[in-house]
């Protein structure tokens, strides 16, 4: 984003912002009849608490309102696969691979089926990692280049919140109901030879995965996940419900919206 308009919405922006607020711009826009509309951001505490809508010359109230919703929906739903995807996707694959890379010739059937969960919840880590990534990549590298949002941007921003979280559910899913196996599995790599060839990250990660249910277990039912054994209607029943509570987010943010008014 020019250096030149992020200073002018900043200007623009500073004849609403209160003292105790922080603000910034937004670095995309949404073209309503030929004008681009970007969205400045009032914070406080961490948290936005209004926004306003400008143009680099004269705002049409009509236009810069039509812009709210995409501009809007696009700058939460990043925010926070970027705030909270971001923070999943810091673990780092080897502490799966390297604990299932030791052999293991256990008899105990609960020792094996929590391998298997354990190597289920490797392969999820590795969608959602990667899932990431692609993100990060099409948000750096395609959005912030070319700047202006359209439709696809709109709803690839959705369904990548819906694919992220569905990924999360599977996993706080196999942690619920397969953790005494984990645990089990975990307890077997302790006493084989090479467990101590592990570094101590990989160690303690997979003696600390299953320490924490109470808040997984939390997490999971804050998730408030739409479930449904075919995967694609699971999809759509949750990112059709998502729509329903952005219409409600936007309708609610147009009383904090500072400019146009």
């Amino acid at each position: 984003m020019d250096e030149n308009i992020t200073q002018l919405m900043l200007k623009k922006g500073k004849k609403y912002k209160k003292w105790t607020e922080g603000m910034f711009v937004n670095p995309f826009y949404w073209v309503e009849n030929g004008t681009p509309y970007y969205i400045v951001v009032y914070t406080k505490n961490t948290g936005s608490v209004a926004s306003a809508f400008f143009a680099e010359g004269q705002e049409n109230k009509e236009d810069a309102l039509k812009a709210h919703p995409p501009l809007a929906i696009f700058s939460d739903l990043s925010t926070n696969i970027f705030k909270y995807g971001s923070k999943r996707a810091e673990v780092n694959l080897s502490y799966y691979t390297k604990p299932l890379s030791i052999p293991s010739n256990s008899t105990d059937s609960q020792v094996n089926q929590g391998r298997e969960a354990f190597a289920q919840l490797s392969k999820l880590q590795q969608e959602y990692n990667e899932k990431m990534k692609d993100f990060t990549n099409y948000y750096d590298h395609d959005v912030l280049v070319r700047g202006q949002l359209t439709e696809n941007d709109i709803k690839k921003v959705q369904e990548t919140v819906i694919e992220m979280d569905m990924l999360q559910y599977k996993v706080g899913m196999i942690l619920q109901e397969r953790y005494k196996d984990i645990e089990s599995f975990a307890a077997f790599l302790e006493n084989q030879s090479e467990w101590v060839k592990l570094d101590k990250d990989a160690r303690d990660f997979v003696k600390e995965i299953t320490k924490n249910m109470g808040r997984a277990e939390k997490e999971l039912r804050e998730m408030n996940i739409h479930t449904d054994e075919d995967s694609e209607k699971m999809f759509h029943l949750n990112y059709d419900r998502m729509l329903e509570k952005s219409n409600r987010a936007i309708e609610k943010q147009k009383a904090n919206i500072r400019y146009p008014k």
